[in-house]
């Protein structure tokens, strides 16, 4: 029987210490938050209505009840390719520790506290947290939503892409030292065309698509463009088409420099794949990856109204199946697939091929997922992956606290889902509980 470890009890502190703890950093700015339990069992009409009514990129970004909603109901509002599971479930078994949820972690607001306590935490906005060692369950928690509700990954879903161009470039079709222009012919005499596909998937094109909270908050930035054209909204009165925005992109600095975040390099890649393969991204991804994972459900790739996969972030499944993903990277990967999918060779690049720690810490990315995690022991990112320790280790972030981290060496995963705009602690635990695992 499938077990759900839910965190209602505070262990050492009472309600009302609880919610004194920390300042809550929406309502000090004027906006009220439901608590993020209310929205467990979904959301009543009145409320979708308003959502709907208020559907745009600041509501969005900013991480209230707006975004909750349309983090769990994501097809509602895009097209979306739906891979369902063809393999029958590979359950994972379950084998809760209660000490995963004692592990504490210092917070940005709320002080030092538990990973239980954080869950339930008035402010924290917290919606799932799971962690499988060895194939197993061994801490699992659900907030503002059900085991079996789908929630939007945001940038967590850009290693889906990675994986993608490191399958291709497996297979010999694709050379990651030939520039873009070479497999998509549409972007020659673009800026993007010119880059290298290896400083794509490290993000380090040179170009001024980075993405940032300064370009997020600039109306007219390539990134700000993008996402408007990804969710149908206009720019300037006027609605672009995705690839319009992407080939706009102009030099800003020389490819190789520094580490540039940007989702803009991620939709390249999804580009990347459908030029080399002939075939739609999730096509791709259903072939070769999900179609391989005994999922309890689909996975859910959301387009923009042209059509364009939004590989970078607007990709929805189960908290388990995400955890099933990333399974894929560990030696338990035969306990939730048919065939390996990640071979020795893709995990090694990962791994392995990291640029400088002085690489990391010389742009504004590197030192702004150093103060994410509270941790500085990282090398620096790799092939869509934002963190890569020194014993293999690697993580990647969501916009509103979404996480995945995985440690191939203790065969362990970490992924968890949240709506917090403001604050994303959530994050910091993901260390903390790798040093207890054994």
């Amino acid at each position: 029987m499938k077990k759900t470890l839910l965190s209602s009890l505070l262990v050492g502190i009472s309600i009302s210490q609880l919610f004194a703890q920390g300042a809550n950093i929406h309502e000090q700015k004027g906006d009220y938050r439901t608590p993020i339990s209310e929205f467990r069992n979904g959301f009543t009409q009145n409320q979708v209505q308003k959502f709907r009514e208020n559907y745009n990129l600041s509501h969005l970004l900013k991480g209230g009840d707006d975004a909750v909603w349309w983090g769990l109901r994501t097809s509602e509002l895009f097209p979306t390719s739906i891979l369902e599971p063809t393999q029958e479930i590979m359950e994972l078994g379950i084998n809760l520790d209660t000490k995963i949820g004692e592990v504490k972690a210092n917070t940005k607001h709320f002080g030092e506290i538990s990973l239980d306590d954080f869950m339930v935490h008035p402010h924290s906005y917290a919606q799932g947290f799971l962690v499988v060692h060895k194939g197993e369950i061994v801490y699992e928690n659900y907030q503002g939503m059900t085991e079996k509700d789908h929630h939007v990954w945001m940038s967590c879903a850009k290693i889906i892409p990675g994986l993608a161009v490191d399958l291709l470039i497996s297979d010999g079709k694709i050379n990651e030292e030939l520039p873009i222009e070479h497999y998509i012919h549409e972007f020659r005499h673009t800026a993007y065309g010119k880059i290298k596909v290896k400083d794509i998937m490290d993000m380090t094109a040179g170009l001024n698509s980075e993405e940032n909270d300064l370009t997020r908050s600039d109306s007219n930035s390539i990134a700000t463009r993008l996402f408007l054209a990804e969710f149908g909204l206009p720019f300037k009165g006027e609605h672009q088409k995705v690839k319009d925005v992407l080939k706009s992109a102009e030099y800003q600095n020389l490819a190789g420099m520094k580490l540039e975040y940007s989702s803009s390099n991620t939709e390249m890649l999804v580009l990347l794949v459908e030029s080399v393969t002939g075939k739609p991204f999730s096509a791709f991804v259903d072939q070769r990856i999900y179609s391989k994972i005994g999922a309890e459900s689909s996975l859910n790739i959301h387009l923009s109204p042209d059509g364009i996969a939004l590989g970078h972030g607007v990709v929805s499944s189960r908290l388990r199946d995400m955890a099933r993903v990333g399974m894929l990277y560990t030696p338990s990967w035969n306990k939730i697939a048919t065939e390996q999918v990640v071979s020795s060779e893709i995990l090694e690049k990962i791994q392995k091929g990291t640029r400088s720690k002085e690489f990391y810490r010389n742009g504004y990315d590197g030192p702004v997922f150093i103060d994410r995690l509270g941790d500085d022991s990282m090398i620096s990112n790799s092939r869509q992956w934002d963190a890569v320790w020194p014993n293999g280790d690697f993580w990647k972030a969501g916009l509103q606290g979404q996480g995945i981290y995985v440690s191939p060496e203790k065969d362990l995963v970490i992924v968890f889902f949240s709506t917090n705009g403001q604050d994303d602690s959530v994050h910091r635990y993901v260390r903390q509980i790798v040093n207890v695992i054994q």
